[in-house]
Parts: C-alpha cells; sequence; structure tokens
C-alpha cells in the first residue's frame, strides 16, 4: 500500500468565508464558493435591463433596452405580466398603489412617461411634458410622483394629470436620478452637473446643494429612517468610482466608500437583520456586486456579476433576497446569509442572452 496519502481539505464554510472576506482580491463568485450552482433560466428580456422597481417581496418590475416592461417572478424567473407601448429604451420603472388602484410607471428614451394598470396591455394615461429622456421617476405620498429628465428638469405630477403641478429647471442639471426621503417631504437628485441637491416636494425649492464631485453622479438614494443619503459616482480605471455617504440632518458629507474599479451605477442601503451595521449594497460597469458597512465604510464582501456582464440596477429586501441586473438581459437573484454575523452573498438563479441555459441544469461557468 505504501505511505503517499491523498490530503482531504477540512476547512469548513466558515474557515472559507473568513479567508474570503479577508483576501477580497481572490474571492471566488458564490456560484462556486460553497460548490452549489445557480439555476440558468430563459431571459424574459432581449437587451440590457436598465431598471428594477419592487412590487412585493418575490415580484420585482425591470424595464429594458428592448423597449418592454416586465413582472418578474424571482423564485421562478418567469415573466408573468409583459407591457410594450415605448418607443424606446425604458430607463425607470416603478409600483405605485394610490386608494385601491395598482399601475405601474414607467419612463423612457422616447421623453414619454407611461402609467399602466396590471390588467390592461395599452397605458392608461401618458405623460409628454419632457423634452428629453426621461431619466428617472421617484413614488411620492398619494397620487403623486417626480420625474427628471436630461432637459435638465424636475417635475412633480398627479397621476390623474397630464400637466405636471409643479417644474423646476436648471441650467447644466442632466437629472440622473431621484429619490423620495422618507418621513420628510423632501426628494435628492443627483445630476451630470455632478451635485446632489436636496428638494421640498412641496414647492421644488432647492433645499441645498452639496460640494460638487468629480465625477457624474449616476444614483441616489435616502435610508429607510431618512437620516443618511448615498450617491454613485462614475469614473474608470479606480478613478472616482465611489460611493459617497451624506447625513442628511447635518448637512455635509461624511466619507467616501472607495473600491469599484469602474462607474458605479447603483447603490442604495439594504434591510437586513444578520449584522446590526448598516449594509449598503452596490454594482457597477467592473461588473462586481458588493456589500459596505455604513459606519467604517468598508467593502465586506465583492461578488462578480454572475453573467460576466456589467450591471445597471440592483434592489434588496428584508428577508434577504437581492436581485441585480444589467447587460445581455443580466437579471440573477442572490440570496444575503450570514455566518457570526459576517454577512455572504449566494447566487441562486441567472438569466442572460450570453448564457442561455442547457439540457444540464447544473450548468456551470468558469
Amino acid at each position: 500500500m505504501g505511505s503517499s496519502y491523498s490530503a482531504i481539505p477540512n476547512a469548513d464554510e466558515r474557515d472559507l468565508l473568513a479567508m474570503a472576506v479577508k483576501e477580497p482580491q481572490t474571492m471566488c463568485r458564490s456560484m462556486t464558493f460553497l460548490d452549489k450552482h445557480p439555476n440558468v433560466r430563459h431571459p424574459v428580456h432581449t437587451d440590457t435591463i436598465n431598471c428594477i422597481g419592487a412590487v412585493r417581496p418575490g415580484m420585482v418590475l425591470t424595464g429594458s433596452s428592448d423597449k418592454s416592461i416586465v413582472l418578474n417572478n424571482v423564485d421562478t424567473g418567469e415573466c408573468v405580466i409583459r407591457w410594450r407601448g415605448h418607443t424606446d429604451s425604458v430607463t425607470n420603472v416603478l409600483y405605485k398603489q394610490s386608494q385601491t388602484r395598482h399601475y405601474v410607471l414607467s419612463g423612457s428614451r422616447d421623453t414619454s412617461i407611461r402609467l399602466w394598470l396590471f390588467n390592461q396591455n395599452t397605458p392608461c394615461e401618458i405623460y409628454t411634458s419632457h423634452k428629453l429622456t426621461v431619466t428617472t421617476i421617484a413614488n411620492l405620498e398619494d397620487n403623486l410622483f417626480a420625474s427628471g429628465s436630461r432637459d435638465t428638469s424636475v417635475k412633480i405630477f398627479d397621476i390623474s394629470r397630464k400637466e405636471p403641478l409643479l417644474s423646476k429647471t436648471i441650467n447644466r442639471n442632466l437629472v440622473t436620478h431621484i429619490s423620495r426621503i422618507p418621513n420628510t417631504t423632501q426628494i435628492c437628485q443627483t445630476s451630470e452637473d455632478r451635485i446632489m441637491k436636496l428638494y421640498d416636494t412641496r414647492n421644488l425649492e432647492i433645499i441645498h446643494e452639496f460640494p460638487v464631485k468629480a465625477h457624474i453622479q449616476n444614483h441616489c438614494s435616502a435610508s429607510n429612517d431618512g437620516l443618511y443619503a448615498i450617491a454613485s459616482s462614475g469614473g474608470s480605471n479606480g478613478d472616482g468610482c465611489e460611493i459617497t455617504l451624506y447625513d442628511l440632518r447635518q448637512r455635509k458629507e461624511l466619507r467616501g466608500l472607495k473600491g469599484h474599479e469602474e462607474s458605479v451605477r447603483c447603490a442604495i442601503f439594504l434591510p437586513q437583520n444578520i449584522t446590526c451595521k448598516s449594509i449598503i449594497l452596490s454594482v457597477g460597469d467592473d461588473k462586481t456586486v458588493r456589500l459596505w458597512t455604513k459606519e467604517d465604510s468598508k467593502c465586506i464582501w465583492r461578488e462578480q456579476s454572475p453573467t460576466g456582464s456589467t450591471l445597471t440596477s440592483c434592489f434588496g429586501f428584508a428577508d434577504g433576497n437581492i436581485v441585480v441586473a444589467g447587460a445581455n438581459a443580466t437579471f440573477a437573484h442572490l440570496k444575503m446569509n450570514g455566518r457570526a454575523g459576517v454577512p455572504f452573498l449566494h447566487c441562486i438563479s441567472l438569466q442572460s442572452t450570453n448564457c442561455m441555459p442547457s439540457t444540464n441544469s447544473r450548468q456551470s461557468f468558469g
């Protein structure tokens, strides 16, 4: 028999996780991290997914460059409803409940905003006040919503009226994103002028402008308590490519979260109960999904894009389920779990035009 033997790895999942967190440069993506491969499904879109809008846990809306909006079942990967009508890319989509009615709002490069019902294939209203691409729409209270466009304007609409209630145009304010600040009558707005602004939605007056940044600001998001906001920065080769954390009470910049190597397209505060720290979720052009802690600005998990595509948007639910989307019709369902209070991600399912499912449901990726 001889004395030779084969070494058997004895590191358990906690040891592997600890090593991955300590050495993020060697971190594997989740589909092979614990030898658990995701389900590969047929894509519901045929082009880049530009935006995600939550309806409820397990159901999200997506808007795509294929000009359609889809209600997705996250668990099964199925297209539940598809709406068509825009003549150019859908740039933003959201779910709105007004009294007993349930609506979908979508913005597009065709300069229009459309209001849809879940039981109708055609829009019940079309808003055409913007002159250029509608880049963002945001849910406000009651029947109201806010919109922003490359025409440098921000508008407030009532869903029952085609014309805006309020409109404000600012020179060079090419709007990239608007987010409502919870528990307030305020919104935050990012722009290609590299400035994040705060508005009062009652009159659209600017309350505050934060100091100008070095790069275009792509996206903004407020914490659920309304005390903090983050803005995602453009950049390349590690220059810029940061997430800026702001204190909304003191109205000052706190610090930058650096680690992405290309433009950060979306960053949000992630509801979760794995750790007592506040977690931020981000995606970007460097084809990574990242988790950060707000308190110390550290990147605690880095995940390669499940399909190897650039990522445009992300959303997370309180139960730990996360959806990310991007180029090549990428739509991936991830789950955030934890070991000893350390969060990590695992990819459950994915779909993309560049990795179609095979007859073997256990298809793996290198």
